[in-house]
């Protein structure tokens, strides 16, 4: 039905899709996967027509539309529905389905007949509220509706204009349970009629409803298959498990880091200070200790407009630990980490930092408290030198005798110090990555947290981050880091926390998730 020969996308310099053939078949549903960033979205964009390729051939049903507008392609049969919820929220669902049939139909609403008259439109509307599961509600204002129901709302719309094919991009995104199970019989019942190209990262519901599946990494595919297939491809379980291509993880030739960092806190731990002791068993599955706690977060629930995307999270750092939050993409670990830092407020549930609350403060008090982020994408200042990224960050919130000065920094990340003058825009990725940490550094935090610490980064740049945590672990930083390279994070770490759907579905320590590779299936794989 659909076949994509050669097809690639670029933005400036960044590779978006790179040379991806791929094809799927009449009646099936086919699921995309993959990890943040490798390009699914832009590739749906590409097949549907709202955004031009570069290179290569798109064909529906024989016919070649890599030139066809996008309101084309919906009348050949092609419908989509977006990753960010796209409804007219002022619109009731019936006048949103029947505005979406009209639109299917080719005709016009009449000028002076009220719509309430047009019986054809308003009669198929209410029959796909009906298999959509908004029967009841609909008379309802879309924007009054629970996340799940406006999920279903979008694939009604979808579903409006009698596709042959329609494309669903992560239409479980921010769901519970309950909603995920409710939109999985949804497919289900359109499956039987409608061919489905599915984006998602429920990798249960993938396995549940997906016929065939295609692993996007990097912009390029990697592996495809009946379910099994990519699941048991070699560069399928290093990406999405976070294995290594060497052994453990460790390349063939180890680069030199440069000297290790300076004690932080050896005037605290020589006086048997608790707060620079570190935790060597980590936490029992199902148990947060409340022993020199330094963050503490309880029954914690956030979520992006309708979307509740964390429901009633626990998590326990002590002092002196490494901590990691773990599961596959969309599961909530980057909005724990927006939640801690404030930038996006909890809507219930606490969070207490050296035995204060901080939930609903701004993040620049949250930061002013010794807690430093590393974010996704590294997010430097790319016209500012790599010393003034460094610079512009010092203070020591931390109040350590041993503080991280710039002299300290450039001997930690001796790279750093031959690119002092260089704007952040000139660095490599890796070298970003060292200025984003040390930058955070600069600060002296009591907590840092990273999020993706080696996302996108060649082995031997990794291998220099996981030195530098290793290095820093020893000097008594309390981190908190976010990552896929589970057996790396074993190495490190003490405790780990795993999030399925903005749950806790398992803690312990590296001991217990190094024995039960049951749950790194389960949990962290593909």
């Amino acid at each position: 039905m659909l076949e994509l020969k050669n097809v690639s996308k670029r933005f400036g310099g960044v590779v978006a899709t790179d040379d991806i053939t791929l094809d799927v078949k009449r009646g099936e549903v086919h699921a995309l996967i993959g990890p943040n960033g490798a390009g699914k979205t832009t590739l749906i964009g590409q097949i549907s027509g709202s955004l031009g390729s570069d290179s290569g051939e798109i064909l529906f049903e024989g016919r070649d539309i890599t030139q066809a507008t996008q309101h084309v392609r919906v009348r050949a049969g092609l419908a989509r529905s977006y990753q960010i919820t796209s409804l007219f929220r002022r619109f009731t669902v019936l006048d949103n389905l029947a505005l979406a049939v009209q639109a299917g139909s080719g005709s016009s609403f009449s000028f002076w007949r009220p719509v309430s008259k047009e019986a054809l439109l308003l009669d198929e509307a209410r029959a796909i509220a009906g298999e959509i599961g908004l029967a009841e509600h609909e008379a309802a204002v879309a924007a009054t509706l629970a996340h799940g129901e406006q999920r279903a709302l979008e694939v009604g719309l979808a579903l409006a204009t009698h596709p042959r094919l329609v494309l669903l991009d992560e239409p479980m995104a921010g769901m519970g349970p309950e909603e995920s199970e409710n939109m999985i019989a949804l497919l289900e019942r359109i499956r039987a009629r409608i061919t489905v190209l599915l984006v998602e990262h429920d990798m249960d519901a993938v396995f549940r409803l997906a016929d065939r599946i295609s692993v996007l990494v990097s912009g390029r595919l990697i592996a495809s298959g009946a379910p099994a297939a990519p699941r048991a491809h070699p560069r399928t379980h290093h990406r999405a498990a976070g294995r290594a291509r060497h052994g453990r993880g460790v390349p063939a030739r180890r680069p030199h880091l440069g000297a290790r960092v300076g004690p932080l806190d050896r005037e605290r731990r020589a006086r048997g200070d608790p707060s620079a002791s570190r935790s060597q068993e980590g936490v029992s599955r199902g148990r947060l200790t409340r022993m020199s706690e330094l963050l503490q977060v309880e029954r914690l629930e956030t979520g992006y407009g309708a979307s509740q995307v964390l429901f009633g999270l626990d998590l326990a750092i002590r002092a002196g630990e490494v901590a990691t939050l773990l599961g596959r993409n969309g599961m909530g670990k980057t909005t724990t980490v927006r939640s801690i830092m404030g930038l996006t407020p909890a809507r219930s549930g606490t969070i207490r930092f050296r035995g204060e609350r901080i939930e609903g403060q701004r993040p620049d008090r949250i930061a002013r408290c010794g807690i430093a982020l590393v974010p996704e994408g590294r997010q430097i200042f790319p016209n500012l030198s790599v010393r003034e990224n460094l610079v512009a960050f010092a203070g020591n919130r931390s109040a350590t005798r041993d503080p991280w000065t710039l002299a300290k920094m450039l001997v930690f990340f001796p790279g750093l110090a031959e690119r002092m003058d260089n704007l952040g825009s000139r660095l490599s990725g890796g070298e970003q990555q060292m200025l984003a940490i040390g930058r955070a550094l600069m600060t002296n935090p009591h907590l840092l947290i990273l999020d993706e610490a080696t996302e996108g980064l060649a082995p031997l740049v990794r291998e220099e981050i996981w030195k530098c945590l290793a290095a820093l672990k020893a000097a008594g930083q309390t981190i908190l880091v976010i990552d896929k390279y589970v057996e790396r994070l074993i190495a490190i770490a003490d405790h780990h926390t795993v999030l399925s759907r903005g749950r806790v579905a398992w803690r312990g320590s590296s001991k217990e998730l190094a024995a039960d590779r049951a749950l790194w299936h389960r949990y962290l794989g593909v």
